[in-house]
């Protein structure tokens, strides 16, 4: 059987069926089209006043737990270790290893900060790798 001949016969079948006048009796549809993605609402937040200098202060990294994100942050603690020598490194994923996440809500981010806030950082270094 060929294609036309099914074609044909598909043809036949609809109009037996009387199929083919409630197609051409069909109205055409009206579409609205949605934004998904809902209204953001932007806040302007000025940036934190940048440090002159690191020596004396209190520095606290912060790792979420991604692959090698670690390792990154403690060659960043050797490295101020050598040239900061006044400066108190903290590494808050061997400090408080239940921080060490993504934080997927308000909740858990909330929950960071204030872990982080506790530990009187001037400065926090966050880093994720993969």
């Amino acid at each position: 059987m060929t294609f036309k001949s099914v074609r044909l016969l598909a043809l036949s079948l609809m109009l037996a069926l009387g199929a083919l006048p409630a197609l051409a009796a069909e109205a055409p549809r009206k579409w609205e089209l949605v934004n998904p993605t809902g209204v953001i609402e932007k806040a302007v937040i000025a940036p934190a006043a940048r440090l002159s200098s690191l020596e004396g202060k209190t520095v606290v990294l912060r790792w979420n737990s991604k692959n090698n994100g670690n390792v990154f942050l403690d060659r960043l603690a050797e490295l101020m270790a050598q040239r900061l020598p006044k400066t108190t490194v903290i590494k808050s994923y061997e400090r408080d290893t239940t921080l060490n996440i993504i934080s997927g809500t308000v909740e858990t981010s909330q929950k960071i900060t204030s872990a982080l806030q506790a530990m009187k950082p001037d400065l926090i270094i966050a880093a994720q790798a993969d």
